[in-house]
């Protein structure tokens, strides 16, 4: 790039409104004053999540899983069930994506709403419905957040990602799933080694003696 183009993308990106955790967290508290009010389930996800969960990423809005949609003014409707509203914090507009999948997926994220983690007044989706989400969803920083949260000493139970698939699908309907995930695993755990600077040292999840994830 010429050094013209590059100022070009320093200001688009200068521009680019990203969410902090603190706003992110008052975005939320925003929409619990209406769910509260409607009696809606929801619980945080995908970059916020990713926050609290450590991983410091960039994010330009505030996703949520629910079982409803919410009373608010449509932005746009979410391709695979859902919609975007913009919630207004310190005359700020940030976007909201309101996901409430109505496609195949639809069961994983209600099993995922209803296996949340309570933290004060908040539900997160657990690490393990993150992970099995993020494989789902499939875009390039989806992947990033999962390998992430796979490197992630003892945050992630893979006996129990394995559970809430085969919770969904069955044992039968979860074996091609889990195979893809496992190379997942295996990428990660690559990656754990030259994270580690010993790519010889012997990788064994806490939760497995000896990993199979397919069994």
């Amino acid at each position: 790039m010429s050094e013209e183009e590059l100022g070009k993308l320093i200001e688009k990106n200068l521009a680019a409104q990203t969410v902090s955790t603190e706003t992110g967290l008052l975005v939320a508290q925003k929409i619990k004053l209406i769910t509260d009010r409607e009696n809606i389930a929801f619980a945080i996800a995908g970059g916020l999540a990713m926050h609290l969960y450590g991983f410091e990423r960039a994010t330009k809005d505030v996703d949520f899983v629910a079982e409803k949609r919410l009373p608010l003014e449509v932005v746009r409707y979410l391709s695979f069930g859902g919609e975007r509203y913009e919630i207004e914090i310190s005359g700020t507009k940030i976007d909201v994506d309101w996901i409430v999948r109505r496609d195949n997926y639809k069961e994983f994220y209600k099993q995922a709403l209803a296996d949340v983690v309570e933290f004060k007044d908040w539900q997160i989706l657990t690490p393990e419905w993150l992970v099995i989400l993020k494989y789902i969803a499939g875009r390039a920083k989806d992947r990033l957040d999962l390998l992430w949260l796979l490197q992630q000493k003892s945050l992630v139970k893979r006996k129990k990602v394995k559970e809430n698939i085969v919770k969904v699908m069955g044992e039968l309907g979860a074996a091609g799933f889990l195979l893809g995930l496992q190379r997942e695993y295996d990428l990660a755990d690559v990656m754990g080694f030259r994270a580690s600077g010993d790519e010889n040292e012997s990788y064994i999840p806490e939760d497995e003696e000896y990993p199979d994830y397919n069994e």
